[in-house]
């Protein structure tokens, strides 16, 4: 579903279906908890101006499963432009899917559902020449359905961004406004007024004995200092099975920096890299 085909930052789908999918979902109906939805709203339309989207280059496809050859609806397709950011495409009923792309020289996708397992497991575009992609390519996805839900082949993370964009989707957990973040706040209550801050991913999971201890945040710093940031909690956005939400507490060693990178690793495998300001 090209949501970041129609304005809606970092997601997209397929033509009117991506609208109602996500964007209408949001706008439309009330089955989202107002926190979610507030903060979600304003994700994908606080902050920076919306822009036009870039569609210099797409990938489609459709998803089988493996088995019968029926399309799989509801996929997550992600793809990674190393110069736009991430987008998100959801598969429709037949398992197809569009996904446009801004100007990037390298592009890497995945396809995620909960309990399923994907063929290939990741695929990379790279431009030889450094120039930008143009037009179109096909990647179709096969899919086997797991009788439970298990880890088989571990897969790092994806960090959502703006459109056009290496910065982070990210909000302020207590007052849901974007960055610049201050570090501490006085809306939370507790031993620290700390600020945390809710990031929003793709393919991130705990699965059965795991706990938070698997995931690590870090920052870096203009002059490439890393600090490291406190999970505090992870869960499913309700009624997006796809997209997860990490929360994190900014540490007071941060005090001072006003721009950093920020990443996300699971079992020792590293998201992408974003960008993100703090004041």
């Amino acid at each position: 579903m090209p949501c970041g085909a129609v304005a809606c930052g970092s997601i997209s789908g397929t033509g009117r279906r991506s609208i109602q999918k996500v964007c209408g979902h949001l706008l439309q109906t009330t089955r989202l908890k107002l926190f979610i939805g507030l903060a979600f709203l304003l994700a994908l339309y606080g902050g920076s101006s919306v822009r036009a989207q870039q569609t210099a280059f797409t990938i489609s496809g459709r998803v089988t499963d493996q088995n019968t050859g029926q399309g799989i609806g509801d996929v997550a397709i992600a793809a990674q432009g190393n110069r736009t950011g991430t987008r998100v495409a959801l598969t429709d009923a037949q398992g197809n899917y569009p996904l446009p792309s801004g100007a990037n020289t390298s592009i890497k996708v995945r396809a995620y559902k909960t309990s399923f397992l994907f063929n290939p497991a990741s695929a990379e575009f790279i431009s030889p020449g450094g120039t930008p992609f143009t037009g179109a390519r096909t990647l179709d996805f096969t899919g086997t359905r797991l009788p439970f839900q298990i880890l088989i082949f571990p897969q790092p993370p994806i960090l959502l961004t703006d459109d056009e964009s290496l910065h982070a989707l990210a909000l302020d957990a207590g007052l849901h406004t974007r960055d610049p973040f201050p570090l501490e706040s006085e809306h939370y209550f507790g031993l620290d007024s700390r600020t945390r801050l809710k990031l929003f991913l793709v393919d991130l999971d705990l699965y059965s004995g795991e706990t938070l201890s698997i995931i690590t945040v870090q920052a870096r710093d203009e002059q490439q200092r890393a600090y490291a940031l406190v999970v505090e909690d992870l869960r499913k956005v309700p009624d997006f099975p796809w997209l997860s939400q990490l929360t994190v507490r900014l540490p007071g060693e941060l005090a001072g920096v006003k721009d950093i990178t920020l990443s996300v690793s699971a079992r020792g495998q590293a998201s992408n890299v974003t960008s993100l300001r703090l004041r």
